[in-house]
């Protein structure tokens, strides 16, 4: 099994590229691999902080697209072109907020969010999927007929369920594993696509 190296080759180019993490490699393979994104696309990313998926979102939008950003934390650098909010997802006042910055519905809605971790995998497990339901949650409020969406998981206990939460909204369920996740991570992600609407 290879061993983690923390400064390993995507580090070394997310450092490079002035991104915040290596993070952004991640939703780059993943929309890159299952072409997820049109020009000008209208895109909400969950747990934007500190920023690295936004850099790429915003690049694969382009000038005509519109990419909105929400966190409990502020993005200290956000990419220009991304409009971020700080603010809970289950405000309402925070999703009308993102209607309005997004001027349409969402082509795709990508989510990151993760807890802080305790180390007690039973609450951890039952706090992810709290996340994971409520980016599923927000999503189908933002989300036109057709669009897609990118959802962080850990495998765990609950991962079938999870699944499956997005089968009854999505045409399209697949999960994935990314070239840019640390060796021996569980983290795995789910791409939905054909959203009923």
């Amino acid at each position: 099994m290879p061993t983690y190296e923390p400064h390993d080759k995507f580090y070394r180019k997310a450092r490079a590229l002035g991104l915040p993490s290596r993070a952004a490699f991640k939703i780059e393979e993943i929309i890159a691999r299952n072409r997820l994104l049109a020009r000008d696309a209208r895109i909400v990313d969950l747990g934007c902080a500190p920023g690295g998926w936004l850099a790429i979102l915003v690049a694969a939008a382009g000038a005509g697209g519109r990419v909105v950003g929400v966190d409990l934390a502020q993005v200290k650098n956000p990419p220009a072109g991304a409009i971020t909010i700080v603010g809970d997802i289950l405000d309402p006042t925070v999703a009308a907020r993102v209607q309005s910055e997004l001027g349409g519905r969402a082509d795709l809605v990508t989510s990151d969010l993760a807890p802080k971790l305790t180390g007690i995998a039973a609450r951890d497990e039952a706090r992810c999927r709290e996340l994971i339901d409520s980016a599923l949650g927000f999503a189908i409020t933002m989300l036109r007929p057709g669009g897609a969406m990118v959802v962080k998981l850990f495998m765990g206990a609950q991962f079938k369920d999870i699944v499956d939460s997005f089968r009854r909204h999505f045409g399209n369920v697949e999960v994935t594993r990314t070239k840019a996740s640390r060796p021996g991570s569980s983290e795995l992600y789910i791409v939905a696509r054909e959203f009923r609407g």
